[in-house]
């Protein structure tokens, strides 16, 4: 199709706008090709209309919250934050204009659901207290680092349009007797006195086990000091804690929290669609894209975006035309630095160094992904990639066979 590129952009333009009806004819353009048989440029106009539907869903739109729901006073540039007496070292960071310059968080549909039911809380608080009940005011988000608890900390607060104080619990630990508790104390005062979310980040720094023998008990004064500040701010905001470590959390702390969400590695469409957002502004097809997510394997979010930074700055540097071999050469050449090709046999390795084995497996795997585009990947034909698919296809059979008989 003559002009695709333009028409593609042309579409995105139209589609970032949210408008219902422009959305519409981008459909009906993406079921005219797939029936006249144009299958490659409808899967991209679908996977834009996906990415796209995904950013504006995801877009902070701010929530006018009452202000009785958040009491205090503005938090304003001239406001400074509490420090730690013995140091002077702040305790907390405010960030006025939370997500600000950060991109939108993409997350699978469980995930989406479960944080906007959250939004509309607050949203609908009207409704809440007909029936006698307040919006959620704590959240516990846990998951493995890189999954983007803490971006989705400030999404949620630039979505209720409330200003942040950030407070690592690690920085609030003082080697002095009796100071880490005033820390925290000071900190909790200080987020009280104004209308804010208090993100409370590697809340496992402090909140382990009170009955771990290991402990001293300075430290169990301390977690019992937390807990009595986060009893005291249960009507006074919003409180966001974030673990990497949910299982050294004692079972108190998880009974302050009204709302647990993990935020684990996401699943295979979502990673998907955060290679295809992190790769911009390179104009890739999805099946390339598909193997890309294939051969880096199940991993975090931000292990994807530096994946992907350092494809985009290689192919820069490579000063060669951006195409589907290009693209091969460099991920060969990326893989090792970024020791994603891990010590087992997998997806990574084999792309390395068994290409037979890698075009039998990912074909095997049924993703979509057309041999054509393997083909052009890999810089060889068509027919050799259905030769390698064939022959591993025997070769696995056979072997099943043999496991089965014995």
């Amino acid at each position: 199709m003559e002009h695709f590129s333009a028409v593609q952009s042309l579409c995105r333009v139209g589609l970032e706008t949210g408008d219902a009806r422009f959305r519409k004819q981008v459909e009906r353009l993406r079921d005219r090709l797939a029936k006249a048989g144009e299958t490659r440029y409808a899967a991209t106009l679908d996977g834009l209309l996906t990415s796209v539907s995904s950013e504006v869903s995801l877009a902070p739109s701010i929530v006018e919250v009452s202000r009785s729901l958040v009491i205090g006073d503005e938090l304003t540039g001239n406001v400074h934050p509490p420090v730690d007496r013995e140091t002077s070292v702040p305790l907390c960071e405010i960030q006025l204009s939370p997500a600000r310059g950060q991109p939108s968080p993409i997350y699978d549909e469980t995930l989406q659901l479960a944080l906007e039911a959250l939004v509309n809380e607050w949203q609908r608080s009207d409704a809440l207290r007909e029936l006698g009940v307040e919006p959620s005011r704590s959240c516990l988000l846990y998951g493995p680092p890189g999954t983007g608890k803490t971006l989705t900390a400030m999404t949620l607060a630039a979505k209720l349009g409330l200003p942040t104080v950030n407070a690592r619990i690690d920085g609030l630990v003082s080697s002095f007797l009796g100071t880490t508790a005033r820390n925290i104390a000071n900190l909790f005062e200080f987020a009280n006195r104004y209308r804010c979310v208090l993100i409370l980040d590697e809340f496992d720094a402090l909140a382990k086990m009170r009955d771990d023998p290991h402990e001293l008990g300075e430290l169990k004064r301390v977690v019992n000091t937390l807990l009595q500040n986060l009893d005291a701010r249960a009507d006074k905001g919003l409180t966001i804690a974030i673990t990497n470590h949910e299982g050294l959390l004692d079972p108190a702390v998880w009974r302050r929290f009204q709302n647990h969400v993990h935020i684990g590695l996401p699943d295979w469409p979502t990673r998907i669609e955060m290679m295809r957002h992190f790769l911009r502004p390179l104009s890739l097809g999805d099946d390339f894209i598909k193997i890309m997510c294939y051969v880096a394997g199940p991993r975090s979010g931000a292990d994807l975006k530096t994946y992907s930074d350092a494809l985009r700055r290689s192919l820069a540097l490579s000063g060669s035309a951006v195409t589907p071999h290009a693209v091969c050469l460099a991920t060969r050449a990326l893989l090792p630095r970024l020791g994603i090709e891990g010590r087992q046999m997998g997806p990574a390795r084999e792309f390395l160094e068994d290409e037979p084995r890698f075009v039998g497996t990912i074909l095997h795997a049924d993703l979509g992904i057309r041999q054509d585009s393997l083909a052009q990947m890999l810089n060889c034909s068509q027919s050799k990639i259905s030769r390698w698919f064939n022959e591993w296809a025997s070769t696995n059979t056979s072997a099943e066979k043999v496991t089965n008989a014995q």
